[in-house]
């Protein structure tokens, strides 16, 4: 265990942050853009039915590529998540043998 093994560790660690709030913006904005292109389709009468699931449906065909923009993005999200998650953990077993080699 060595300075450029705990500084890597780190430094991995930050990249992985900086990628999950990047994947987490793109998620946000997908999700903005898909509410506000259904938003004006709903005002302008384009997604009708008589309840919530006929008009979720009606958005879903006509707004099908934003739909798949944000499930691609929020996938993209969770990919991110999990290495965030997993290069933490490596920072963790790095600290735990530094605790323990210091005995």
């Amino acid at each position: 265990m060595d300075e450029q093994t705990i500084g890597d560790a780190y430094e991995q660690l930050k990249q992985a942050r900086s990628a999950l709030w990047e994947a987490t913006e793109r998620a946000i904005r997908a999700r903005l853009m898909l509410e506000k292109e259904r938003a004006a389709r709903l005002m302008t009468g384009e997604i009708t039915g008589k309840n919530e699931s006929e008009r979720e449906a009606r958005a879903r065909e006509l707004l099908h590529s934003l739909y798949e923009s944000v499930e691609a993005a929020e996938a993209e999200e969770r990919r991110a998540r999990l290495e965030y998650d997993l290069t933490k953990l490596e920072v963790e077993r790095v600290e735990a043998l530094l605790r323990w080699l210091k005995g």
